[in-house]
């Protein structure tokens, strides 16, 4: 913990450390199936010293097919576990699904069969047993998609109706007046769905910059509004002869308007590729002799019988043999991806009549309505959409969206998935539940046991983040997973403090589980060069494993992030607020935030988002003014005057607010409904909502700000905040132990690497005994230094820039006493400890005042023998990794050879001669006397001679490992790398020690263009820049370049220890 954060913890053992946690011996990752095994299992966590392999995060393994060597699966396996990983999730990549669907610049080339080699197969079915063994070996624990590529599918029949299906439209233009008598457009295409007739009344050209259009989450797009008059529409499908032909005649329609116009609407198979089969691609390929060697097909996403279709081809074909025993041994979580299938409306076979009854209506003559922002690619952003003369036509799309309709098709698909991991093979499932959908994602993600979002969509955005946990916390679900890390354009160049910091600010939106992005097969693979076979040909981070220099030094960081998910999947999640939330549609990437102002992070108040569709799940209630009282707790629900309604969340709010909950309205009481509803209805709902707002629990603001409406009504915060900074909380309740834990965390988000430091005081509801819980290193210290009222605990903090720390409020018992405490230190205390019998020593550098838990002033009048010194004259040698002679072998990894280096003073790599596009690793040292120059030297008369010093590196910009007489340091928190050496120190000559290591990036930037993967190349005609396939941006590597203040260089501050009076 760096020295910013560690002023008030103590800082060694003689404090009998509390292990509150026994470990369970098991060898499955679940220990039991009870009613809801998402939230009840009893998994084995391990320690908080070291957790176990369930808690630990772990990497996505990409397999480029199964072609791959067994035994290289199975070491790669192996290393993950050995730097700390508890195990990998396996994705058959296949070219991203192969072309044309994988985009520009991914691949059209396989150097294998992939008859052969192709998911469902033989030599797949191995790949997976193997993996799986792999796992068992190293106890270790495994996730797997369900399918190739995205997990979206399996090998079946062309025709199978399980398959993904999609509705194509097609239309022509009838005279006013006229008559049509001809065989319908498009007639032969598929199943005709529904022929409508009707009238346009005009046209209008829109721009992105006009209104999006449309419901809440609909993104502006340019295009051709055609209107429609909404009493014409007439469904005219039981008129279609079984020859295609239609004979309808226009004159009884109004005569106004510029044209008449017959739609049809046809059903048809998608046909999208999860893998593309061999006849696709390009390379040594053979024709399929059946469908398990022609790739794999997306099964419906809108069925029962669509995940049917993918679970019996697991049954028949992979879970054989004792393979099915195997996976109930050491697997985890089956997995699905975000769905990306491409449609033109997203559909399933029987949703016509699903949305009768659903609905009470029939959808069939509204189709034309839904030909835009309902699908993916191919024709769902058309130029030219259909709208009505009634306010657009929303209401129907709005319907179509909805719980009773598409999004309750997907989550029967999801759930029977969920199922059939629970029951076949006593796992969980978790899956990237709706975005990229046109469905309200806040509904569906109660849906699976371990709902995943990730950094990429969810652009790191910590309000993003507490829209999709909201509902996860809700459901009680005791893991919401990320896959972190991707980035694009930074293949070969992510550094470890990047991924942790979206890791942090993951947590600070309530993630608690992490697959990182990726680790891919280490094998040779054809038509592919060193460093290794890459996915996404170079296009996203990141790139781990052996290829890379720092891979032996990850445990560090990956125990930290381990240590961190310990905590975090302990107990349940306590949120202040409730945002309301219904959009209907959520896109790709979430950039922006939905509450906008900061006024509540400002202050402290942590909140969640929930739709009204969340208001159905068992844990909503409202008891003693709290809602949800068995999970987030919240004191009070904002909605605000721009929010959509439904019917049942409106009614819901009255019932919450007659219960005596606080509902705040924020700008005042929203108005707008969605979907088809009857006016009487929504007048009656209305009036309920503004005779609620007369209820003392009820307040509405006149902007959308809502913290200091909050903080009048006395609704406190959990962590009351006072900082220069930006600081987030996540705090967790484990009712079984007592224990409160609270995540802090300093985002420096927009200032450089070893800069954006703070201070301030957090005010936290608690009044058990604090603790410090250092995820770098295991150890639980207690604080000394706080203010107790009788309500709350009030720490002060420092935290360097993206820095986090871990604070435990532990309960009084008879093992775990209260120990003497400090209330107030200054800036110049460097550090406290206590010893057994309670005595607190502060280490100071020079003189300090310090207020005592008994309201007593002190002061201590120190002067050093030596102020803080860098460390010159520095002896590096550096580790080239070079590509090695011949570019397409690469076995035995890069081609290393060492250059030494003398240093004056520590520079960046890029000003050192010869190492500009150097990759590899560094070994520095040098050495320092201690005790350092005397106090007459020093220009201090009396000085106290050090009893000790600190040693700080400044922030990390990749790795660090250091040693001080050949004692190795302990794991240093990569914000500012800073311990007590005292225990090393000697008198005379003292030698310290460290390696760095770098990413790959600059020693590929000369050679990007000769880079290639699966016979593609990041420079090839159809990838390059234009396509976002960018050469990696330089890295200023080296040692000590960041942090210190801004001074830069490696530090020891000397320090005096001092006994504290009457503590």
């Amino acid at each position: 913990m760096a020295r910013e954060c560690t002023n008030f913890f103590q800082e060694n053992r003689l404090f009998h450390l509390i292990n509150l946690v026994a470990a369970i011996n098991t060898s499955s990752a679940l220990l039991q199936a009870p009613v809801d095994p998402s939230f009840d299992a009893i998994v084995n966590r391990g320690t908080f010293e070291n957790p176990s392999a369930e808690v630990r995060p772990k990497f996505r393994y990409w397999v480029p097919d199964a072609s791959v060597d067994p035994d290289v699966v199975a070491k790669d396996v192996r290393g993950a576990g050995v730097i700390g990983a508890g195990g990998l999730e396996l994705l058959g990549y296949y070219l991203y699904g192969g072309p044309p669907s994988n985009g520009a610049g991914r691949g059209t080339y396989a150097p294998v069969d992939w008859a052969k080699y192709g998911f469902g197969t033989p030599a797949w079915q191995n790949v997976f047993r193997t993996f799986a063994q792999a796992h068992k070996d190293n106890n270790l624990v495994m996730d797997f998609a369900l399918g190739p590529n995205q997990g979206t599918g399996v090998p079946a029949p062309a025709d199978d109706e399980g398959l993904m299906w999609d509705i194509v439209a097609y239309n022509l233009s009838v005279p006013i007046g006229g008559s049509f008598n001809s065989v319908l457009p498009g007639w032969g295409v598929g199943t005709l769905e529904a022929a409508i007739a009707g009238t346009v009344l005009s046209s209008a050209k829109r721009t992105v910059k006009d209104p999006p259009g449309g419901l809440p989450g609909d993104v502006p797009l340019a295009r051709t509004e055609y209107t429609l008059s909404a009493s014409s529409l007439t469904d005219v499908t039981d008129q279609v002869d079984k020859s295609g032909k239609l004979k309808f005649n226009f004159s009884s329609f109004n005569g106004t308007g510029t044209n008449h116009v017959i739609f049809t609407i046809y059903l048809v198979h998608s046909h999208y590729h999860a893998q593309a089969g061999p006849t696709n691609i390009k390379g040594p390929q053979s024709k399929p002799q059946s469908y398990l060697q022609n790739g794999s097909w997306a099964v419906d996403h809108f069925s029962a019988l669509g995940a049917r279709t993918l679970t019996k081809f697991w049954e028949d074909y992979l879970l054989t043999n004792g393979t099915r025993e195997l996976v109930r041994e050491v697997g985890n979580y089956a997995w699905e991806d975000s769905v990306e299938i491409e449609a033109n409306v997203y559909w399933t076979k029987n949703f016509s009549n699903i949305f009768l009854e659903k609905n009470g209506y029939s959808v069939k003559k509204w189709l034309p309505l839904l030909f835009h922002r309902n699908g993916k690619y191919k024709q769902s952003n058309p130029g030219v959409w259909w709208i009505t003369d009634e306010g657009g036509g929303s209401e129907y799309i709005a319907d179509y969206r909805s719980t009773a309709s598409l999004a309750s098709q997907y989550q029967i698909y999801e759930s029977e998935l969920n199922k059939w991991a629970e029951e076949y093979l006593n796992l969980q499932f978790s899956a990237q539940l709706s975005y990229n959908l046109p469905m309200d994602m806040l509904a569906n993600i109660p849906t699976v046991d371990a709902p995943e979002t990730e950094s990429l969509d969810f652009s790191d955005l910590i309000d993003g983040y507490r829209q999709y946990s909201g509902p996860a916390n809700l459901a009680r679900r005791r893991i919401i997973s990320s896959e972190c890390g991707a980035v694009r354009g930074q293949a070969y160049v992510q550094t470890l403090p990047e991924l942790l910091w979206k890791v942090k600010r993951s947590y600070a939106g309530s993630v608690n589980q992490f697959v990182f992005h990726g680790l891919p097969y280490s094998g040779q693979y054809g038509n592919t060069t060193w460093p290794t076979w890459t996915t996404f040909n170079y296009q996203y981070s990141g790139m781990h494993g052996p290829h890379e220099p720092a891979w032996e030094f990850y445990k560090d960081h990956l125990d930290f992030v381990a240590r961190n998910n310990w905590v975090f999947q302990s107990g349940i999640p306590r949120l202040d607020i409730a945002i309301y939330q219904k959009i209907t549609v959520y896109p790709g990437h979430i950039q922006l935030r939905t509450y906008e102002p900061a006024d509540l992070e400002t202050i402290g108040y942590s909140y969640e988002y929930l739709s009204p569709d969340n208001f159905k799940l068992p844990s909503v209630k409202v008891v003693n003014g709290i809602l949800a009282p068995d999970a987030q707790a919240f004191k009070a629900i904002v909605v605000r005057a721009n929010d959509s309604l439904t019917v049942d969340g409106a009614t819901n709010l009255v019932k919450f607010a007659e219960a005596g909950f606080p509902v705040i309205f924020a700008g005042g009481v929203p108005s707008i409904f969605l979907g088809t509803n009857r006016p009487e209805v929504i007048q009656k709902v209305k009036q309920d909502l503004l005779a609620s707002t007369k209820l003392v629990n009820v307040h509405t603001t006149s902007s959308y700000l809502v913290a200091s409406t909050l903080a009048r009504l006395g609704i406190q915060p959990l962590t009351k905040i006072s900082t220069n900074g930006s600081w987030y909380t996540y705090w967790r309740s484990d009712v079984s132990t007592g224990i409160e834990y609270i995540f802090i965390y300093n985002d420096a988000m927009h200032k450089p690497q070893g800069s954006g430091s703070s201070e301030g005081t957090i005010e936290f509801q608690s009044t058990g005994i604090p603790y410090e819980y250092n995820a770098w290193t295991g150890e639980k210290l207690p604080i000394l230094a706080y203010t107790r009222t009788n309500t709350s605990t009030i720490i002060p903090m420092r935290l360097a820039g993206n820095q986090s720390t871990i604070v435990a409020f532990l309960p009084f018992s008879g093992k775990i006493k209260r120990p003497p405490h400090l209330t107030q230190v200054s800036s110049e205390v460097l550090g406290l400890k206590t010893s057994p019998n309670g005595t607190i020593t502060v280490k100071i550098a020079s003189t300090t005042n310090f207020l005592t838990s008994n309201s007593t002033i002190n002061s201590v009048p120190v002067a050093v023998a030596a102020v803080a010194f860098s460390l010159k004259n520095w002896i590096l040698v550096v580790e080239h990794w070079d590509p090695p002679s011949d570019l397409y072998n690469y076995t035995d990894g890069a081609y290393r050879h060492n250059t030494t280096h003398h240093l004056q003073d520590l520079v960046s790599w890029q000003d050192i001669p010869g190492l500009k596009n150097v990759s590899g690793r560094g070994y520095y040292s040098t050495t320092f006397i201690w005790p350092p120059s005397s106090s007459s030297s020093a220009g201090i008369e009396n000085a106290t001679k050090p009893s000790g010093a600190f040693l700080n590196f400044g922030a990390v910009y990749h790795t660090l490992r250091a040693s001080l007489n050949g004692h190795h340091l302990p794991p240093l928190d990569v914000t500012d790398a800073q311990t007590d050496i005292t225990p090393f120190l000697v008198d005379g000559i003292n030698v310290v020690e460290a390696v760095i290591a770098t990413p790959l990036g600059n020693v590929l930037r000369p050679m990007w263009d000769k880079l290639m993967s699966s016979g593609e190349s990041p420079s090839s005609p159809d990838a390059g820049a234009r396509n976002g396939f960018v050469a990696p941006p330089l890295g200023v590597y080296g040692l000590g370049l960041g942090g210190n203040g801004g001074r830069g260089g490696v530090w020891v501050v000397p320090y005096v220890e001092a006994a504290v009076e009457g503590s």
